[in-house]
């Protein structure tokens, strides 16, 4: 499904409605896990069809692609909504699509109906290694069960979902698990994180009973679609935090004049909207490289999708956090009290750029996947 630009404005400008509460409500003062806005994900869900944005009509889904997703995630971050979109809504439907059997499919209806949420725990959350973590023993075809042991850590609302999709070997065979979030065998701890707005988790898996939903799955193409996600989100960080940054220099008076008017702060705000705008467009390719694989998806377009994600990750990372601290700063004082929701922005620019791969580790991956198609022209 493709949307043109009224419909897209449309679409962002309903789910901006939605979010507009924020999550203030919703934070926990001495630390724990922020509480889901329940309110607003069954708004999301269950009159807004979010849940199965990104799944195939066939399967009860919206069939929208990744550039309808990537716009909902981006409004989401504007408001640091406490929903799990990133986690659910775009990387768990998205994986499952990579994933592609009949077990993926019967879990990707459960989700577009909203029975279930998912999240994904991916073996190396610090970096863009898929190699799984996890071990599996059982049958390794697709609907086999199995029990899955290890430990998966910065689990993107691990402590709420329903479902964790967990790659992991089963002998030497890469599988991707199916595990039921609340079992007994899954033993989910928060973590101490630097994001106010959205849980991590470490899960303990002891013996958990899980059902395979596929072997050798592209991992990599998995992870490269989260990539865009992320990159997304970290758009929707930059764009409020620049916003606000404009308005307050429209609004505050220092000797009788705003400061907006004066060339110094004229001079930065051009610099974060030049460092934006162009992160948006490295985002816009690689919105288009993820739809143009999950409609054809071919070893060329794996491989443009690893470039883009890489190269989208990377500014869009450096963008979010040099547009979130600046604006800070840009506010003043204000700008660094708790009761301003400046900090809240940092914070999560600062999670996004390193989860998944740091904006340098990013560069050296896409100048390595450069380098060697220039070497094998």
């Amino acid at each position: 499904m493709t949307i043109d630009a009224e419909e897209r404005a449309a679409l962002a400008g309903a789910v901006r409605d939605a979010a507009s509460a924020g999550p203030r409500e919703f934070l926990a003062e001495d630390g724990a896990p922020p509480q889901r806005d329940g309110r607003l994900w069954n708004l999301l869900t269950e009159q807004m069809g979010m849940a199965g944005l990104l799944i195939v009509e066939e399967h009860g889904g919206a069939g929208a692609g990744v550039a309808e997703a990537a716009l909902v995630l981006e409004e989401l971050a504007r408001r640091l909504a406490v929903v799990p979109a990133l986690s659910s809504i775009a990387t768990a439907a998205s994986f499952l699509r990579v994933v592609a059997t009949d077990e993926a499919a019967a879990l990707l209806e459960e989700m577009a109906a909203g029975a279930v949420t998912a999240t994904v725990a991916w073996p190396s959350p610090d970096g863009y290694d898929v190699a799984p973590a996890l071990t599996a023993t059982g049958s390794a075809v697709a609907g086999g069960k199995v029990a899955v042991n290890g430990r998966a850590m910065f689990v993107v609302d691990g402590l709420s979902a329903d479902i964790v999709l967990a790659p992991a070997w089963c002998g030497e065979i890469p599988v991707v698990v199916s595990v039921e979030g609340a079992d007994l065998w899954v033993q989910r701890k928060p973590m101490s994180a630097m994001d106010l707005t959205r849980e991590l988790a470490t899960l303990e898996f002891t013996d958990a009973p899980g059902t395979v939903l596929g072997n050798d799955v592209d991992l990599q193409v998995a992870l490269d679609l989260a990539l865009v996600f992320i990159a997304a989100e970290q758009i929707g960080i930059a764009q409020h935090c620049h916003d606000s940054a404009v308005r307050w220099a429209k609004e505050r008076v220092q000797f009788d004049r705003p400061i907006g008017q004066f060339q110094a702060i004229k001079h930065q705000l051009v610099d974060l909207l030049m460092a934006l705008e162009l992160a948006r467009s490295s985002l816009d390719v690689a919105v288009l490289a993820a739809d143009a694989y999950l409609g054809d998806p071919t070893p060329d377009s794996a491989k443009t999708l690893s470039i883009a994600a890489s190269v989208a990750k990377a500014r869009c990372g450096e963008a979010a956090i040099l547009v979130a601290d600046e604006s800070l700063h840009l506010l003043g004082g204000i700008g660094f009290t708790w009761e301003h929701d400046a900090h809240l922005y940092f914070r999560r620019a600062k999670t996004l750029e390193v989860l998944l791969g740091t904006p340098a580790a990013h560069r050296r991956r896409f100048t390595k996947l450069l380098l060697f198609d220039a070497a094998h022209a």
